[in-house]
């Protein structure tokens, strides 16, 4: 199964995603998106003009769809997803930031998104905030506002009718990693048990589902 951590930045996503990647022996497929703005020679905590962020987004996006790919058939977790990048991208979406040329880039962006998480993802699982946030250095900024502006967008992303995979949240009381740990195994335990319903369903049907 591919699992994908969704949720704004300072609410625990990489450290929840390692822990299980370690005990259900799986590969923790880390994407740093900082990285790949570096690559570009670009700032990734630098304010650009929107076509330009919207020009990096797109080709993060394909980095990271490459490698994806390069580990499809393996079971992996992830804390980012395509998802989190259409949210970031709309937060800056506001006011009249965005050129009435590049609505069109805008929507297809999102779009594409969409397809990539629903064609590499197998659980998609929101990560509320909640946990304590500490300051530290080379972490994003404790923007309380900020991040629960993303949450909110995150959330109106995964219950979208273009999100296809199976997808749950994180109540915002569960804040103990162990308890945390448990409701991905749960939520991750559903959705292979869905799969099988779907393919005996199918079976008996004489369908032939590809997954």
């Amino acid at each position: 199964m591919t699992v994908a951590l969704v949720g704004a930045h300072r609410t625990g996503k990489t450290t929840l995603a390692r822990l299980y990647a370690q005990r259900a022996g799986i590969r923790f497929l880390e994407t740093s998106v900082s990285a790949i703005w570096r690559d570009l020679g670009l700032d990734p905590a630098a304010l650009y003009d929107f076509e330009t962020r919207l020009s990096v987004q797109e080709e993060i996006l394909r980095r990271i769809d490459d490698i994806y790919a390069r580990h499809a058939g393996e079971d992996f977790i992830t804390d980012r997803s395509p998802l989190d990048m259409a949210a970031y991208l709309l937060g800056d979406a506001i006011g009249d930031r965005v050129p009435e040329h590049l609505h069109g880039r805008v929507k297809k962006y999102v779009e594409d998104c969409f397809h990539v998480t629903n064609k590499r993802f197998g659980v998609v699982i929101l990560i509320q905030p909640g946990i304590q946030l500490v300051a530290e250095e080379g972490k994003a900024a404790m923007n309380l506002s900020y991040i629960e502006h993303l949450n909110s967008l995150m959330f109106g992303l995964c219950v979208d009718e273009r999100l296809k995979c199976h997808h749950y949240y994180m109540p915002r009381a569960v804040l103990d990693l162990e308890e945390r740990l448990e409701a991905v195994k749960n939520s991750i335990a559903r959705s292979n048990a869905r799969v099988e319903q779907e393919y005996m369903e199918a079976n008996r049907a004489g369908r032939i589902l590809i997954h």
